[in-house]
């Protein structure tokens, strides 16, 4: 038996191991009437910047920014048009940005803020800390992505003629399909037919792959079989010429009902007098499961060559910073 592996990793946050994510943290226009608030976390270490502008009025009074609870990191006094301002966070926690109107007039005012960090942090707070100003660091593990991998196996068996009965025509293709497979597909075949099928199947592969069918999908195959496995449109090689075998898909009880002798067994799929056959599977996944072959030949014996290409979706999660009340 021979496996290999093909890997995809696909991210649904951005940011990498060793490169810090810059994120959007804040967007809002608002008329400015008295005091204003804002609460967001922030971790150890994070470069946030602010930028506010006032879009109408003549000036605000204060602009501060203020690591709870009273930790003044920023104050800027009188702004009468646009700032731009960088901050380091010291430590993990809640941070308020406050802004204070002066005079009397409308005002309007727009503010952004950016986090740029390595921690992995959700800058909500959800609930209201003039109520409950206490609050807690915690951890918890959130989905960040998916590894979409390809699962390869091959191998051969020899089915034995039965002889009028005289010998076991029966026998059996065991494998495993892994943790998270989501589809899979296969190739059973004879002899000279599964060369020339793959040979005619790689042929077409090649010949899409040209065209460039393969360009958009997230994993690149390496075999028309890992290909159509993936849900793409290649029209597999199939045939019921020449010699032949029966196969049935089963899991290990009722391979051993098969082995047996019994002829009563409950099977995934039953295919008769094949040359070469394939299909793509959503069921069963993973596990343990056969193929069970039988050779309706009475004197010569058939090698049977199966090829299996496991797709497998395996969730990513990664530790994420956020706060709670106390």
């Amino acid at each position: 038996m021979h496996k290999f592996i093909w890997t995809f990793i696909f991210g649904l946050f951005a940011g990498g191991i060793l490169a810090q994510a810059t994120t959007q943290v804040a967007d809002q226009t608002f008329k400015v009437d008295g005091i204003h608030e804002f609460h967001y976390a922030f971790a150890e270490g994070d470069q946030v910047t602010l930028y506010i502008q006032l879009i109408a009025g003549r000036r605000l009074k204060t602009v501060e920014i203020i690591g709870l609870p009273d930790n003044t990191l920023f104050r800027s006094y009188e702004l009468d048009t646009a700032l731009t301002k960088t901050i380091t966070i010291p430590a993990t926690g809640a941070y308020l940005l406050r802004v204070t109107e002066q005079g009397m007039g409308k005002k309007i005012c727009r503010f952004t803020l950016a986090r740029t960090g390595f921690s992995k942090i959700d800058t909500r707070i959800g609930w209201d800390m003039k109520q409950q100003p206490g609050f807690q660091v915690l951890r918890r593990q959130i989905r960040t992505g998916t590894k979409t991998e390809i699962h390869s196996v091959s191998g051969q068996v020899t089915v034995t003629g039965s002889s009028m009965g005289i010998r076991n025509n029966r026998t059996s293709y065991r494998f495993e399909l892994p943790a998270n497979t989501v589809r899979w597909a296969y190739r059973v075949g004879v002899s000279q037919s599964v060369q020339e099928a793959r040979q005619r199947d790689a042929a077409q592969f090649n010949d899409l792959i040209r065209k460039g069918s393969t360009k958009l999908m997230a994993i690149h195959p390496e075999t028309a079989l890992a290909a159509f496995a993936l849900g793409m449109a290649v029209q597999m090689t199939t045939s019921t010429g020449g010699e032949d075998i029966e196969y049935a898909l089963v899991d290990p009880p009722n391979l051993q009902k098969f082995l047996d002798g019994e002829n009563k067994y409950d099977a995934h799929i039953w295919q008769g007098a094949v040359s070469v056959d394939a299909q793509r599977r959503y069921a069963p996944l993973a596990g343990s499961y056969a193929f069970a072959l039988k050779n309706n030949n009475l004197v010569d014996d058939v090698n049977v060559s199966i090829d299996i290409e496991a797709i497998t979706e395996t969730p990513l999660f990664e530790e994420e910073i956020y706060l709670s009340p106390r």
